[in-house]
C-alpha cells in the first residue's frame, strides 16, 4: 500500500458545474517514514503551501518525487502528477493534474472525470 498525501483546490468541478472543493490525492512528498513533526502521510495541503518533507540537503530529499509522468524530465526541480480527486460537493470522480516545484503544490493544470484520464500520466 502506498502512501500517499491530499492537495486540497477550489475549482469548478465537471460533473456538477459548482465551484466547489476538490481533493486530490498525490504520491509526491509521501511516505511512511517521517521527522520530528510526524509521518509524510496523509497530511492536507493547499496550493502554495510547502510540503513536509526531508531537508534539501538529507539524502532522501529526492525522493519527493512521484515520477507520475511517463515522461519525466531529468534532473527538472519540477514534476506532475494525475491525482485521483473526488469533489467535495457532488461526490463526482475526478482527476486532477497537479504541477508541483520540489516539494510544494504550484498549479493545476487540469481537472476531469476519472473515466477521462489524461494521457501521458500513470495511474
Amino acid at each position: 500500500m502506498a502512501a500517499f498525501n491530499w492537495i486540497n483546490v477550489d475549482a469548478p468541478c465537471p460533473g456538477c458545474g459548482q465551484l466547489s472543493r476538490i481533493r486530490c490525492q498525490t504520491h509526491v512528498a509521501s511516505g511512511y517514514s517521517g521527522d520530528g513533526s510526524g509521518r509524510f502521510h496523509d497530511r492536507e495541503y493547499e496550493l502554495g503551501e510547502q510540503m513536509a518533507w526531508w531537508p534539501r540537503d538529507h539524502d532522501e530529499f529526492d525522493g519527493w518525487r512521484a515520477n507520475r509522468m511517463q515522461a519525466a524530465p531529468e534532473g527538472s526541480s519540477f514534476d506532475e502528477e494525475a491525482c485521483y480527486a473526488s469533489c467535495q460537493s457532488c461526490g463526482a470522480a475526478l482527476f486532477a493534474v497537479v504541477r508541483f516545484h520540489e516539494v510544494t503544490p504550484e498549479q493545476v493544470l487540469a481537472i476531469g472525470a476519472e473515466a477521462n484520464w489524461p494521457d501521458g500520466y500513470l495511474k
